[in-house]
């Protein structure tokens, strides 16, 4: 078996057992990345094996940019218009405040001197609520609160991927000059990266309005979604805004224009492509952990997670009302693959940089686990059930 093929069956085998692991979670009530992390984190401690593809690069590269579409294509416009102040706030103050209090809290502790723990803060400063969106629409959670965590998701993983290259300049001897010069590329990639992704979704709307053929319409929203971020990286801008503006204007255009006859198929496909890139996140996400190295630091890694829930807490409480919205954000701030691709593409010659990777590996297993998992009961007990729309918002 060539290289090529043996690679090729090692990713259809993960993938079969990561649908066959979401569907026994699906039996047994456990939200499925819960269950494809606690999977894949078992297998790898009973025996590690090696991917077939670099975890970092596919995540950033191949799995993010269908995944970012997905979620911005599938946001409700008019509950976006609702709460896009909440999602900015949560997004880009909220995520540096969130870098700095954990930067902050660890430093202080101790554990860590401040440039690396700087960099820890940003690397787990992102959410990753994929694990309970699913929940959030089975128990009908009210469309304003679940684009919130939705739309806080696109927005922050972009502003930490910035926030990372600005702590990495910091932790390896950035000057004022530089780190200032760092931060204005932020704010132009980041606006950069809105830019590229409308451009792009203007074309692909007129090339989609020529057409009423589904399948040309979904292969088009799939060369949109990877067009925009590969074409603003290409431009040193930011892939997850560009991604995200993409699918957000395409959704936009279609209410001005009929830039789709086929939308419902295109929900469809998408959806389906989320499930399985997600699934396949997920249990790579399980693989790549490494628990036996999260007890080489217990103490840091204990201080990152009470720094990284405390800094939700306090973030939640400043921006989001009423209380039951306010706790239900705090439990969607589960850390993911994201922060495991950052963590794993530090440089080899950053200071303490095994440190910083075992602690992340500690707040990203508590967080989906034990928040995932705490999830549903404190979504029952705070009234959100199956076929009702929760507490309202004056509750």
């Amino acid at each position: 078996m060539t290289g090529v093929a043996g690679a090729a069956t090692i990713l259809v085998g993960l993938l079969g057992v990561a649908l066959l692991v979401a569907l026994v979670a699906e039996r047994i009530r456990v939200p499925s990345a819960v269950a494809l992390v606690a999977f894949g984190a078992g297998t790898a401690a009973i025996y590690p094996m090696a991917l077939p593809f670099h975890f970092g690069d596919a995540l950033l590269f191949i799995f993010l940019p269908p995944l970012i579409f997905e979620a911005a294509w599938s946001i409700d416009p008019a509950a976006l218009r609702r709460t896009a102040l909440r999602i900015a706030l949560l997004a880009v103050p909220g995520v540096v405040l969130v870098a700095g209090t954990i930067g902050g809290g660890i430093a202080l502790s101790g554990q860590l001197p401040l440039a690396s723990a700087i960099v820890l803060g940003a690397i787990v400063s992102a959410t990753d609520p994929v694990a309970v969106i699913a929940l959030f629409r089975r128990l009908h959670v009210p469309v304003d609160l679940l684009t919130i965590v939705e739309g806080e998701s696109i927005a922050n993983d972009g502003v930490a991927i910035v926030l990372y290259a600005l702590a990495l300049a910091f932790a390896t001897g950035g000057a004022a000059g530089s780190l200032t010069a760092a931060s204005v590329h932020a704010v132009v990639a980041i606006v950069g990266g809105v830019a590229v992704g409308v451009a792009c979704a203007f074309v692909v709307a007129f090339v989609i309005g020529s057409t009423r053929s589904g399948p040309l319409e979904i292969a088009a929203t799939v060369v949109l979604a990877f067009l925009a971020y590969l074409g603003a990286d290409a431009l040193q801008c930011s892939g997850v805004f560009a991604t995200a503006a993409a699918g957000i204007a395409l959704r936009g255009f279609a209410h001005i224009a009929p830039v789709t006859d086929n939308a419902d198929d295109v929900d469809t496909f998408w959806s389906a492509i989320a499930f399985i890139v997600n699934a396949m996140v997920f249990l790579a996400t399980g693989l790549v952990l490494q628990i036996v190295r999260i007890a080489h630091h217990p103490l840091l890694v204990a201080v990152a997670i009470l720094a990284a829930v405390l800094s939700r807490v306090v973030l939640a409480g400043l921006v989001i009302r009423p209380a039951t919205w306010r706790i239900t954000v705090v439990f969607a701030g589960m850390r993911g693959g994201l922060s495991l691709a950052l963590a794993l593409a530090l440089p080899q010659s950053l200071p303490l940089r095994d440190e910083i990777v075992d602690a992340v590996f500690g707040v990203v297993l508590f967080t989906l686990i034990v928040q995932g998992v705490a999830l549903e009961p404190v979504l029952r007990r705070l009234g959100f059930q199956s076929g009702s729309g929760g507490p309202s918002l004056s509750s």
